[in-house]
C-alpha cells in the first residue's frame, strides 16, 4: 500500500479544436512519455497531472459506472474515497469517513468493492456500505486488507499485508471469497502481498510482493484456487534495495502495468519488460477509464495522473453491464435497445443531436453516425459478432456504454 498526452476523445467540440482545447487545458503540466520499444504509448502522448496537490495519499482508482473514477485518500485525516469527473476536471467526494479504505475495484456487475482497514465491503452509488463480504477469518479480523479483484465467477481476491499496525492474522495472505460468501485463504508465502490482478478471461492470478522485487503469478482453477506459482517479472528498483511493486493494472492484451518506486513498469503477458511511464512523484496504483478506455489514471502520493495509451484496459465489470447507461452522478438515462443486438438498435437521448461513435475490442473506430433524433435507430448489420464499446457526445455531455452484436 505505497503511497505513492492527453487525447482526450470526449472533449465535446469538432476534432480540429480538440488539439488545441487540450494544449490549453489539460496539457500545461504534461510530461513526455518515452516508449522506444512498443506502440503501447502514443508519439506524442503525455503523462498529465490533473489535480493540485491536495490530497495527501492516494490510493485505489478505479473507473466506475463508465463515467468517473473513484480513488481514496487513506492518510489519517482525509479517509475519503473522491470522485474524478474528466469532464472539467472536477474533484468530489464520494464517501466521508471511509473507514481506511484502500484499493477499490468493481464486480461482474459493476457494483464497487472496496478494503476498508479490517474488512471487504461493498458499496453502492451514494457509497454507503450496503454489504460486509469479509471480516474475519479463522475467529480473527484480518490485518488490512489492501488490494482487491473480482472474477466472472462472482468471487473476489484480496491481499492482506501488515501496515503501520498489530498483525491479527498469523500471515500475511491473499484470500479468496466466492460467489457464496465462504472464504478461503489460498496464498501464504508471500513475505507483504500488495497489489493484485486476474488476467482476461481469469486463468492467471498476478500479486506483487512488496518486499521483494518480483510480481507472481498462479494458474486459476475453476473453483477459485490457485496453483503453479511462479515468478512472472522483476522490477527494476530506484536505487535501493527493493522496487517497492504496489497496485497494478492489465490492459486487453495482457499487458500488465506495475506501480513501483521507480515507475509505472510495464510487462508483456509474458512478463518481458516493456516500458516505464515515469512520474515526479512515486505512484501507488493505476486503473484504465475514460471514453474509449484507454486512458490510464495514475494515483502518487499527492495527485492524480492519466495518460492515453493505444490499447484499451481489461476490466470483468466492461463485459456485463446493463442494458441501459447511468452516467453518474445525477445525468439522464440513456437507454441502447435491443442488447444483445442483431442489425439494428435504438438509442434514446434527452436531446435531439449528437455523434455516435462505436469501437471494437481492440479500440479502433468502426462505425461513425450523426444523431437527430431522441429515439435513433442505428444500423450495426456490418459489423461481425462481438462486444462494442458505444461513445455519444451529446448536448456536452458524454454517454458511453456497451452492445453485443449477435
Amino acid at each position: 500500500m505505497k503511497k505513492l498526452s492527453l487525447q482526450f476523445r470526449y472533449i465535446l467540440q469538432p476534432q480540429r479544436l480538440i488539439g488545441t482545447i487540450l494544449l490549453l487545458g489539460f496539457c500545461i503540466n504534461g510530461l513526455n512519455a518515452q516508449d522506444s520499444t512498443t506502440n503501447i504509448i502514443p508519439s506524442g502522448s503525455t503523462l498529465t497531472k490533473l489535480s493540485s496537490n491536495q490530497f495527501q495519499f492516494l490510493e485505489g482508482p478505479v473507473w466506475y459506472r463508465d463515467s468517473v473514477l473513484l480513488f481514496t485518500d487513506a492518510d489519517v485525516n482525509p479517509n475519503k474515497i473522491y470522485r474524478y469527473n474528466p469532464f472539467g476536471n472536477q474533484f468530489s467526494v464520494f464517501r466521508n469517513n471511509s473507514a481506511g479504505c484502500n484499493g477499490l475495484t468493481c464486480d461482474k456487475d459493476g457494483n464497487l468493492l472496496g478494503c476498508e482497514s479490517k474488512r471487504v465491503v461493498m458499496m453502492n452509488e451514494a457509497g454507503v456500505v450496503t454489504k460486509i463480504l469479509a471480516d474475519i477469518y479463522n475467529g480473527n479480523a484480518f490485518n488490512g486488507p489492501n488490494d482487491l479483484i473480482a472474477d466472472d465467477k462472482g468471487g473476489v481476491y484480496f491481499t492482506d499485508p501488515v501496515y503501520f499496525v498489530m498483525p491479527s492474522q498469523d500471515k500475511e495472505a491473499v484470500y479468496y471469497i466466492d460467489s457464496t460468501g465462504n472464504v478461503t485463504r489460498i496464498i501464504d508465502d508471500l513475505l507483504k502481498p500488495n497489489g493484485i490482478l486476474l488476467s482476461p478471461g481469469g486463468t492467471k492470478l498476478y500479486v506483487g510482493d512488496a518486499n521483494t522485487n518480483y510480481v507472481y503469478s498462479w494458474d486459476v482453477a475453476g473453483d477459485g484456487g490457485v496453483s503453479g506459482k511462479s515468478i512472472f517479472a522483476e522490477l527494476e528498483t530506484a536505487g535501493g534495495p527493493l522496487a517497492g511493486s504496489d497496485g497494478m493494472a492489465i490492459d486487453i492484451n495482457g499487458n500488465i502495468y506495475v506501480a513501483s518506486e521507480k515507475a509505472i513498469q510495464i510487462f508483456s503477458s509474458q512478463g518481458a519488460a516493456i516500458t516505464t511511464i515515469v512520474l515526479p512523484e512515486i505512484p501507488s496504483n493505476c486503473d484504465f477509464g475514460g471514453a474509449d478506455f484507454k486512458t490510464l489514471y495514475i494515483t502518487a502520493r499527492k495527485n492524480l495522473y492519466s495518460i492515453d495509451l493505444n490499447y484499451p484496459g481489461y476490466a470483468v465489470s466492461r463485459t456485463s453491464q446493463s442494458n441501459g447507461i447511468s452516467i453518474f452522478p445525477a445525468r439522464p438515462l440513456v437507454e441502447m435497445y435491443p442488447n444483445p443486438v442483431h442489425n439494428i438498435f435504438h438509442i434514446n437521448l434527452p436531446v435531439k443531436t449528437g455523434t455516435l461513435e462505436i469501437f471494437d475490442n481492440s479500440g479502433k473506430s468502426v462505425l461513425l453516425n450523426q444523431i437527430r433524433e431522441n429515439n435513433s435507430a442505428i444500423d450495426v448489420s456490418g459489423l461481425v459478432k462481438g462486444i462494442y464499446f458505444v461513445k455519444v457526445l451529446s448536448d456536452n455531455q458524454m454517454y458511453t456504454g456497451k452492445i453485443v452484436k449477435y
